[in-house]
């Protein structure tokens, strides 16, 4: 669903907000880059007529098996008054909900470990873009949507062009 100017600066400011001074403007650049893109599912949590939660999910492409549907899960804000509200778990299973009703067989995701192990996330054979220079290969997960559909399933994986650069797959900050 292409959204509207108006929400797509809501959903800029949201990211802005959620992720700080220092990842804020990285992060909300890539939201506005990502929704360019017709491909790109955002989901919402709204309380009281607000926008407090986003999520995007972007195309990925496996090189070696360009027959499975996947997706990328990039990135997640919550305003920080809400966090811990779960929001970021009401956010994620939401959109496994509209994926699994596509077809996707999995999402995948660049982000701290033990978060999103707790959220149904695994470690995967799939490379993410940029395998080579990360420092947490295990901060690279994956879940899988359609039972049993990603069993023995490696290799490259391509995203987005919006996030097809090295600055999103630096996990050094991730712990």
């Amino acid at each position: 669903m292409k959204r509207s100017e108006k929400e797509i600066a809501e959903i800029k400011e949201l990211h802005l907000i959620a992720f700080g001074e220092s990842e804020g403007p990285m992060v909300s650049e890539l939201a506005a880059n990502l929704l360019a893109d017709p491909k790109t599912i955002s989901i919402d949590v709204v309380r009281d007529g607000k926008r407090v939660g986003n999520i995007l999910f972007s195309p990925l492409t496996l090189v070696d098996h360009p027959d499975k549907k996947c997706y990328l899960l990039a990135p997640i804000g919550v305003l920080p008054e809400y966090q811990g509200d779960r929001i970021g778990k009401e956010l994620i299973e939401e959109g496994v909900k509209q994926l699994g009703a596509m077809g996707v067989d999995a999402i995948f995701v660049l982000g701290y470990p033990k978060y999103y192990g707790s959220r149904g996330f695994a470690p995967t054979w799939v490379l993410p873009p940029f395998h080579d220079t990360l420092t947490r290969i295990d901060a690279w997960k994956m879940r899988e949507i359609k039972s049993g559909s990603m069993a023995e399933v490696g290799g490259k994986s391509i995203v987005s062009d919006a996030m097809m650069k090295p600055m999103y797959w630096d996990t050094t900050r991730r712990d």
